[in-house]
């Protein structure tokens, strides 16, 4: 009973204090309704829906990847289906169970005897694809150095950006290690942890995924085409919102940053956190305040939404499915 009320009181917290962000901007004037109308004619909300499935196609093959290459057979579509699933429960449940774990659970009910290999796998995902937002920030910062050395934020900002994209080259370095991994020396350290032996099948897992480098750089590339869909999708809805004096390259820089905001689990879906971190991080960036930031990402989050009810759809559909609160307590 104390685990339910604790886990009840965790996702309103995460409701309240994602529906009090969206309030503020409104109130505030910084998060215009208004100014997404312009999508709503059948051309324009054509093809946004269609560069938010692109986004989220793209991303469930990189999980596909990494699946098949822990010798497990993986489908596009029936992966694209769990995707679909993991992507409306990010929406539908924003407590202590998000999607990732129902699509890691529904996989290993497809997969009998694949627990390790579905939650490594989605695990493996998740870092991968906040590595390859970090390199496309980086990449775009270091094309534009000239415009960041203007603005001491955002110098704070590129430092921050290269610190993060070494610590990810060292951590992925140090557990892809084939020599490392024979020398036994990162084994030695995880024995002395608690639970050491969760941990261990865990790093042995993990370990396998550096194996393969062309998977890996085809998970990276694939991330970063995914990406770009979703870039191109808020270049859309701000120029349609009529922020047309703003460029290709600044969403290029701005959109990687803003979504590893909206990847922290406070909020459902990162929504209200999505709106305050574009909002900054757009107005930083252009050097004047305006609502593009919040506009763009609330476009792109109900774009993401409507497309995953194809999962809650997919889900209903399904005679294994399992109330989440039983999922919950299995994890």
């Amino acid at each position: 009973m104390v685990k339910h009320t604790k886990k009840l009181l965790v996702q309103s917290s995460k409701i309240l204090f994602s529906a009090g962000i969206i309030y503020w901007l409104i109130q505030s004037g910084k998060l215009n309704f208004a100014a997404l109308k312009n999508l709503l004619n059948p051309g324009a909300a054509s093809l946004a829906l269609f560069l938010i499935f692109l986004s989220l196609f793209f991303a469930s093959e990189r999980w596909r990847i990494l699946i098949r290459s822990q010798k497990l057979s993986a489908h596009s579509w029936p992966v694209f289906k769990l995707s679909l699933i993991g992507s409306f429960f990010n929406f539908a449940m924003p407590g202590g169970v998000g999607g990732d774990v129902i699509k890691a659970y529904y996989f290993t009910r497809e997969n009998p005897g694949s627990k390790v290999i579905g939650v490594t796998s989605v695990l493996m995902d998740r870092v991968l694809g906040l590595f390859a937002m970090v390199l496309m920030a980086l990449v775009v910062m270091l094309y534009d150095l000239q415009h960041i050395v203007k603005t001491p934020a955002l110098m704070t900002l590129f430092w921050f950006i290269t610190s993060l994209f070494l610590v990810f080259v060292v951590a992925l370095s140090l557990v892809f290690s084939q020599k490392i991994y024979d020398a036994g020396f990162l084994k030695r350290v995880i024995a002395k942890l608690p639970l050491s032996a969760k941990f261990m099948k865990l790093y042995e897992s993990m370990h396998i995924y550096g194996k393969d480098g062309k998977r890996f750089f085809a998970v990276i590339l694939i991330s970063l085409v995914g990406q770009t869909s979703s870039i191109i999708f808020l270049y859309l809805a701000g120029y349609m919102a009529g922020f047309t004096d703003v460029s290709l390259k600044t969403y290029f820089l701005v959109a990687p940053l803003g979504f590893m905001a909206t990847a922290i689990p406070i909020s459902p879906a990162g929504v209200g956190v999505g709106q305050a971190a574009f909002y900054f991080l757009f107005n930083l960036y252009t050097g004047h305040s305006s609502d593009l930031g919040p506009t763009v990402i609330t476009a792109q989050q109900v774009g993401v939404f409507l497309v995953s009810l194809l999962g809650a759809f997919f889900y209903l559909r399904r005679k294994d499915r399992v109330e989440t609160t039983k999922i919950e307590d299995m994890n």
